[in-house]
Parts: structure tokens; C-alpha cells; sequence
């Protein structure tokens, strides 16, 4: 598995093996140079323990740089009260962003989720298996491409009722919210948004 480094252009170090051969071309998406596609195996994601990482499919790993000060700003100002409305309701668990869920083959680490007491997935040591009820992304300059692109369209294709994208840049809140087997996807640059699954919490818009 190659390792990733601040910048894109500098010289990539190999980092260890996994015992199983790889090479070290690294795949970029122009997302920025924060943000790296990485050759990788399961094996290879499993043995992470410290850097942010999601298994994108087979032989590609997304890598994540460090969150910056206002993505943690707000990631606790929804955690913290999504959590204890959660548990003060006995709703089920909002879980954060080193927890990881499994969509197929796929493994993602959504900023925030909420996984329901009637959900009919099933919990691991270190994983969800199936599709919570809500997911929250939130939106930085580095992750826009992939969380507005790709994990918005995998999320769909996996019917999560609610998905909300803080993009605290841009001053806005979109949310694609299941109804009837089709999304709809809504839109705030102010105020906030009331949550048809966790009824009586709203997620307002940052920036």
C-alpha cells in the first residue's frame, strides 16, 4: 500500500507491506491535494489504525488529510445534540466519524450517523453493516468531489432516508430526503432543517 504525504508532488515513500504485493502509483481525484485514491487492499484498510480512511472498492483506498478547526466546530456542535436527543428518546445510536459502515463491498466513515433501534443491519466490533438512517457529510474545499459526487450517489444507490452535506464554504445545507422510493433534495442558506426520522431535531446551516 502507498503511503500518502501532504503534497501531491513530492516523492512518495512505500510504506509496509501487507504481505501482499502492490505497487506504489498513487491515483489522484481532483478533489485537491489533501484527498488521495491510493492502491490498497482490505488487508491494507484493516491495518490502518490511526489515519482516516474509507475502502472505496477493491484495490482503492480513499485517504483522508486531518480535519480542519471549523469542520470539528461544527462536527460537534451536531454530534453532541443529535447524540443526546437520540439516547434521551431511546431512538437508537449516532455514532461519529472514525466508526465505519459497509455498503456492499464498500466502507465509508461518515462524519455523523444515526442508526435506528429498528434498523435490521447488524453491528460488528468496528463496523455497521447495512445503511443507517441518516448521514451527515460535512463539506470541506478538499472533500467537495467526493462527498457531493461520489459518496452522495453510493448513499442514494443504498436508499438512506436522509443525507445532509454541511457546506459550511458556500454558506449552505443540502439534504436528500428519501420519499416514496425517489429523493428530493432541499436546499437552506439559512436557518434549519427538521428531520423527518428524528422528529423534533433540525440540523441548521453553518458558515
Amino acid at each position: 500500500m502507498a503511503v500518502i504525504e501532504k503534497k501531491a508532488t513530492k516523492k512518495r515513500a512505500p510504506a509496509k507491506s501487507s504481505g501482499k504485493k502492490s505497487k506504489s502509483r498513487v491515483k489522484t481525484y481532483p478533489a485537491g491535494e489533501y484527498l488521495y485514491f491510493i492502491e490498497g487492499t482490505l488487508e491494507d484498510f484493516y491495518s490502518l489504525e490511526e489515519q482516516k480512511a474509507e475502502f472505496f472498492e477493491e484495490g482503492i483506498l480513499v485517504m483522508h488529510s486531518p480535519a480542519s478547526f471549523n469542520h470539528e466546530d461544527i462536527f460537534g456542535e451536531i454530534y453532541a445534540p443529535m447524540r443526546l436527543f437520540a439516547k434521551e428518546n431511546d431512538l437508537g445510536k449516532v455514532l461519529g466519524s472514525q466508526f465505519i459502515i459497509v455498503l456492499g463491498e464498500r466502507r465509508f466513515a461518515p462524519d455523523i450517523v444515526f442508526i435506528s433501534k429498528e434498523n435490521p443491519g447488524k453491528f460488528s466490533e468496528v463496523e455497521f453493516f447495512g445503511a443507517p438512517e441518516i448521514v451527515v457529510e460535512i463539506v470541506s474545499k478538499t472533500t467537495r468531489p467526493y462527498d457531493l459526487k461520489i459518496k452522495r450517489e453510493v448513499y442514494r444507490e443504498h436508499k438512506i432516508p436522509e443525507i445532509y452535506f454541511i457546506d459550511y464554504l458556500n454558506k449552505k445545507l443540502i439534504v436528500d430526503v428519501l420519499q416514496g422510493g425517489q429523493y428530493v433534495s432541499h436546499t437552506r442558506r439559512e436557518g434549519e432543517f427538521a428531520s423527518a426520522v428524528l422528529k423534533g431535531f433540525a440540523v441548521k446551516c453553518y458558515g
